[in-house]
This record gives structure tokens, sequence and C-alpha cells, in this order.
């Protein structure tokens, strides 16, 4: 037979459980609760406007440290904006900065949004942006701090820090790429050492800083984008109001 203290604690197990068992499922729906990018365009939940964009593409992350990220890409119907695509995709190997900390070399993908104005590889899929054809050798971005070259295309001989866009269209990320316009214009000044090659390339793992994708989705939103599209990138904490 058991005692008054006994019952209780007994009573105290079960009425804890079913406190588990109410609670416990609303609170990670709340925090696991998926974000529609173009819904939240549409009911004024994201934190950066579109600006004059038709389209405008998301890669956003659960968290800061996540380096993979679910690309959508929206285009503006009248007042309405809906979804065209979804796609998986990485970014830095360190996942996103918080906004305004990106820094050269630091493994991390930029927060913000940025406008889309060029395009690069090895032949052009159909965009609409202006597209450079990259040749055997000789393409390059500048990523040497205190140059005058940094984050800007030039022709030439590479130097070590910058990157070799030739090459690395050999390599495959960027036999299809789109210049994010972080840290350069038409968005800003460019600012030494905040950060520089920030593009959409090909690619199935993260990145030094970029966002990847696999080449068939890039291609396809490559061919919707027209110059000031814009790329949404961040967390979802940094991005969405709610």
């Amino acid at each position: 037979m058991q005692s008054g203290a006994t019952r209780v604690a007994a009573l105290f197990a079960v009425v804890m459980l079913a406190a588990a068992v109410v609670h416990t499922p609303r609170a990670y729906a709340r925090e696991e609760r998926a974000i529609d990018p173009c819904q939240a365009l549409n009911r004024g939940e994201s934190r950066y406007g579109p600006g004059g964009a038709r389209h405008v593409v998301f890669a956003i992350a659960a968290q800061y440290g996540t380096t993979e990220v679910t690309v959508t890409e929206c285009v503006r119907k009248g007042r309405f904006w809906r979804t065209v695509l979804t796609t998986p995709g990485h970014v830095g190997r360190n996942g996103y900065a918080e906004p305004g900390a990106k820094r050269e070399g630091d493994g991390k993908s930029p927060t913000g949004s940025f406008s889309l104005t060029e395009a690069f590889g090895e032949g052009d899929p159909g965009t609409r942006l202006p597209y450079r054809t990259l040749q055997e050798s000789g393409d390059c971005w500048g990523s040497t701090i205190g140059d005058e070259r940094y984050n800007r295309y030039y022709r030439g001989a590479c130097q070590p820090a910058d990157e070799n866009l030739s090459q690395i269209m050999k390599d495959g990320p960027y036999r299809q790429a789109v210049v994010i316009n972080y840290n350069r214009p038409p968005d800003s000044p460019v600012v030494q050492g905040n950060g520089s090659a920030i593009f959409m390339h090909v690619g199935a793992g993260q990145t030094a800083g970029c966002v990847s994708m696999a080449r068939a989705e890039l291609e396809s939103v490559m061919r919707t984008l027209h110059p000031r599209d814009r790329i949404i990138m961040g967390t979802r904490q940094a991005v969405f109001r709610s």
C-alpha cells in the first residue's frame, strides 16, 4: 500500500509527463516553423526590401554556423510575389557573418540584400544579365587587400591572393556564376578588407563565402534574371521579422 508521500510523488510525475506531451510539440513547431520567403515578402516580413527587382533570390540558413541553405527564387506578378524555384544550396564554410561583420578570409558569407548585375562562365546560358565568357587564362578577380583592383574583375596575371577565374572555371565552380554586389558598386563603395569575390556559382558543398547550388538550378535562375534583380541572404533570424 502506497504512503501519502508516495502517492503525491506519483501524481506529480504524471502531471509533469502530461505537460511535456502537451507543450513540447508546440514549442518545437514554433522553433521549426517553415518560412515561405515569397509569402514573407507579400506580408512585409522581410527585413530587406526588394527595391526595383522583379526577381528576388533568397539563400536562407537555419542559424549561424550552418553551411546548408535553402535557395528560393520569387517573381513579382502584379502586386504579389510567388515562388518559381526552391533548391538546396551551400554558403561559406563558417556559415553566415552577422550583418556588417563579413571580412576577407573569414570563410563566411555576407548577410544582406545585394543587387545582381552581371554574370560569367564558360558560355551564356541565356541570361539577360551582361555576361562575360571566361578565357582559357587571364581572367582574375582581385582579393589582395590594398590593391586598387580589390573586389574587381581584371585581365592579366592573377596575383597569388586573387581569384584565378579561368582556372576555377576549369575546376568546375565557375562554369557558371553570377556576381553578388557585396562590398562593390552599384550597391556600395569598395572597402578594403571587407570581403571580395562573392558569387552565386556551381557547386555541391560549402564555399569560401559564396552561394553554391547545382548547375541546372543555377542556370534556371540565370535565365530569369534581369539587371537590378537581387539576392537576400542570411539566417532566418537575420532576414525575417517573424
